[in-house]
């Protein structure tokens, strides 16, 4: 989460730092997100060094696995998404990249995968609409759009998004080095399950 912490701190402190204090005037929009594991019914989506999975679960135990977003190659033995949300059919969530992080949602079938705001800090959801923070090189600037990503607009409302590991208690997310790769497990009060595998960047391992 190296990647998520730093972008986020050095992001937020930049816009304390040139904001008046007019500029907390607006509203705020909360949510909760997930950064391991989000439970519903016999369904676990997971947040790991490949991606975003989907494992249909039975008391317990893994019984399917399906990748509903690939993130790519791993720089960092650790989960490349995180923030994740479900709304309706979609999951949202948030990707570590080399320029911060980038919010996207992925049907939970795995299809219509779509990047909806890059340089995404903080988002929150509220009915039809998203409410979001984009950095830029000195300061945050307030959005909000449709469920979809489009009609982007400025707003004056605050999305403050805090996140847990899981939202059921005994799930979580394993991610572990393995020769060239990574592999994530899903640990749940009946085991530790694997769930796939990703190629580990070589110069990882010259730090």
């Amino acid at each position: 989460m190296r990647k998520k912490i730093i972008a986020c701190i050095m992001a937020l402190a930049i816009a304390v730092s040139f904001m008046p204090t007019s500029a907390f005037a607006g509203s705020k929009i909360k949510m909760t997100a997930y950064d391991q594991v989000y439970v519903t019914g016999n369904t676990a989506y997971c947040a790991g060094a490949r991606g975003l999975y989907k494992a249909t679960l039975k008391k317990g135990k893994v019984k399917k696995v399906k990748v509903l977003f690939s993130a790519g190659r791993a720089e960092y033995p650790e989960a490349q998404v995180f923030s994740m949300k479900k709304k309706g059919k979609y999951i949202y969530f948030l990707r570590m990249m080399n320029d911060g992080t980038w919010l996207y949602r992925v049907n939970t079938s795995g299809k219509n995968k779509k990047l909806l705001v890059y340089q995404c800090c903080d988002y929150a959801i509220k009915g039809k609409k998203i409410y979001y923070e984009q950095y830029w090189e000195d300061y945050n600037k307030k959005y909000v759009m449709k469920l979809n990503g489009k009609n982007k607009k400025r707003t004056s409302t605050y999305a403050r998004l805090k996140t847990k590991r899981s939202n059921k208690s005994g799930y979580k997310m394993y991610s572990r080095v393995k020769g060239s790769y990574v592999q994530d497990f899903l640990i749940t009060p009946k085991g530790k399950f694997y769930l796939g595998r990703v190629y580990l960047m070589d110069d990882w391992d010259d730090e």
